[in-house]
């Protein structure tokens, strides 16, 4: 039996959940910190948003810093904004909600980029790094590793938002840290294609798509929402969606309207 796309992101969702916690369990093997800074394997990782932030607040440029965010950076340019889709404990909480997932009536994407412009501009003026301490992502893994606190409320909206005005409205149309990885990943390699030749315009993977997103668009604000999560790949009963390398020359938009 043929393991659905999304059974394996959520194995990989809940496999990324679990390295958060090694401090509760054991030290030091291959993982300790956060998604904001951690260690794997001996290599430091640090988020590019984190890395702005800090160099910003700083007025200095940290050679290590951006090292280590190098390979997140890398990851983002190649797949796209698979954090979000594999990784962000805040997007499976978000997931794992009840009810249908909606199709937006907004498709004005581009707030989050205004709202990661105004954090890092605010980085700057107030030599501190703003998205850290209010992000609700942040917030999250700080309630995930030491008990209940403040960072609570900032979830809380998150999941109050999700409930009136969408499940995904935080990460779709708010989210700095999503907004960074997205332009990161506007042209990446990894990319969701159709096969027009098997595409009967069923539209069933765009109801699928909890971003709300033509699956396999090329056009920038489609290419910048994907998380590439492969939920449209599952709803399609054609098999007329699949995961291909960009620029090759089968690639197609699903036009909207049937």
């Amino acid at each position: 039996m043929k393991i659905k796309l999304k059974t394996r992101r959520r194995l990989l969702q809940f496999l990324f959940l679990a390295l958060l916690f090694p401090p509760l369990y054991f030290t030091g093997v291959f993982w300790l910190g956060t998604y904001i800074s951690a260690d794997f394997c001996g290599l430091a990782l640090t988020d590019p948003l984190t890395a702005l932030e800090i160099t910003l607040a700083g007025k200095m440029f940290y050679p290590a810093l951006w090292l280590s965010a190098l390979p997140l950076v890398l990851i983002a340019v190649l797949l796209g904004r698979v954090f979000c889709g594999y990784v962000c404990p805040l997007n499976l909480l978000l997931e794992l909600l009840p009810g249908k997932l909606e199709r937006y009536k907004s498709k004005n994407c581009q707030l989050p980029i205004y709202i990661l412009a105004l954090v890092l501009l605010l980085a700057l003026l107030l030599s501190l790094p703003v998205h850290n301490i209010l992000s609700p992502v942040y917030g999250l893994m700080h309630v995930l590793l030491f008990g209940f606190g403040v960072e609570l409320v900032l979830v809380v909206l998150v999941l109050l938002l999700a409930l009136t005005m969408g499940r995904k409205s935080w990460c779709r149309s708010l989210c700095p840290l999503g907004a960074i990885y997205g332009l990161l990943g506007l042209k990446r390699r990894l990319f969701l294609q159709v096969d027009a030749s098997k595409c009967v315009h069923c539209g069933q993977c765009l109801k699928a798509c909890s971003m709300g997103t033509v699956p396999g668009s090329s056009r920038l604000k489609e290419s910048y929402l994907c998380t590439n999560c492969g939920d449209c790949v599952d709803a399609c009963d054609k098999r007329a969606l699949h995961f291909g390398i960009m620029g090759s020359k089968d690639q197609e938009i699903i036009k909207e309207g049937k």
